[in-house]
């Protein structure tokens, strides 16, 4: 799984679902950065509080009712 860590806002993102809901866009690139380590994604949130992004963790799914 990749992961998109903003260092700026101390968020996590899943890189597959990640979007314009996660309000990254303003963040620098200097303070983004891509991983696959589940162990260093582990290690932001327990020893920098980092936080999951609640808007890219699982699928949306759009509906279009026409």
């Amino acid at each position: 799984m990749t992961y998109f860590v903003d260092h700026l806002k101390k968020n996590i993102h899943r890189t597959r679902y990640a979007g314009d809901d996660c309000g990254f866009l303003q963040t620098p690139i200097e303070k983004r950065e891509f991983t696959n380590s589940t162990a260093f994604v582990k290690q932001l949130e327990e020893q920098e509080l980092y936080e999951r992004c609640p808007h890219c963790q699982s699928v949306k799914m759009l509906v279009n009712n026409d």
